[in-house]
């Protein structure tokens, strides 16, 4: 007879992943069926003129350059064994998969720098750090929606501020201790697990110096501001009344809807909850959606054409890269 408690965790599983697509399955389609006027949606995508879409993809190389700048500032800034050009190369070419749930498919990256000296539980730790930053400042930033006096729009904003308290919570030292702590009375197995995330979590600790942590931090911002200061150039170009704060916040808002969503590169829930907000904001629905197709073109897929460009390079040169 199987154990309930393998049914238990089969329904969790299954649950984890089916809930959060139901909910993003049925907001699509009350979206869908909302009379939509296609035309009026194709001309405010035409509204976009290409010096707006030129700037909205500069500031996204920018989100690129800042992210990978402090990237190398984890895994040993200049003193890293990777030459630059090609460290960047592999940095960008972990966008190729960044569609993956957690964006863990940027991963790949470890392939590729364990041949230079760096062992996959630094990259991995130095993946973990990235993630954490991005996290907390995309939260700092939908804090921007408190400024606003629409109630429902504050209550978003103060979401995001208790999603950053919480992650930083999470990274006091003493949560390390209380793993190890608890795992003493755990079965082999577990123990074993619970000993290397502890060492996982001590590699991301040694990483994030303060000085790591700040600069870290304010880079991020930097990276993501421009990213919410691309969407604020496009819904202002389709003639949309919105302000820059409000429209940073909006983007960050969705981004946090995406991560929280579990699908693959946030789909589906970063679309409709941008799309829903801007909606709220004042917008009709074909601009809604004509923004946020705009926007997700001009930032995740983007990044996502520019990581296969990068990922081909780094095959075709292959037999250039040194052997272990």
């Amino acid at each position: 007879m199987i154990n309930k408690d393998v049914y238990k965790n089969l329904y969790f599983k299954v649950g984890r992943i089916l809930f959060p697509a139901v909910i993003v399955a049925a907001v699509l389609c009350t979206l869908l069926l909302t009379p939509l006027d296609m035309d009026e949606t194709i001309r405010a995508v035409a509204a976009v003129d290409l010096q707006t879409l030129f700037l909205v993809l500069v500031l996204s190389l920018v989100n690129y350059a800042f992210r990978f700048w402090r990237w190398t500032m984890f895994l040993g800034g200049r003193k890293a064994p990777v030459p630059v050009g090609r460290h960047l190369a592999i940095y960008v070419a972990g966008f190729a998969l960044t569609a993956t749930p957690g964006k863990a498919g940027e991963t790949m990256r470890s392939l590729y720098l364990r041949p230079f000296g760096i062992p996959p539980s630094k990259s991995l730790a130095a993946f973990y750090a990235e993630r954490l930053l991005d996290l907390i400042v995309i939260s700092a930033l939908a804090m921007l929606l408190v400024t606003h006096s629409d109630p429902v729009v504050r209550a978003l904003g103060l979401s995001g501020a208790a999603i950053a308290t919480g992650l930083l919570a999470m990274q006091y030292p003493r949560v390390t201790a209380l793993i190890e702590g608890a795992a003493a009375g755990w079965p082999a197995r577990g123990a074993r697990l619970a000993s290397v995330a502890a060492g996982f979590l001590r590699d991301v600790h040694a990483m994030m110096t303060p000085r790591i942590a700040l600069s870290g931090t304010l880079l991020g911002l930097v990276a993501w501001a421009g990213e919410g200061l691309g969407t604020y150039l496009v819904v202002r170009s389709m003639g949309l009344d919105l302000d820059l704060s409000l429209a940073v916040g909006i983007y960050a808002t969705a981004m946090i809807a995406g991560v929280l969503s579990f699908l693959p590169g946030g789909l589906g829930g970063t679309e409709v909850v941008m799309t829903s907000l801007l909606i709220y904001a004042g917008a009709s629905a074909p601009v809604a959606v004509a923004a946020t197709i705009v926007v997700r073109l001009a930032t995740l897929w983007f990044a996502v054409a520019l990581g296969l460009g990068a990922w081909l390079g780094l095959e075709a040169a292959r037999g250039l890269k040194p052997r272990e």
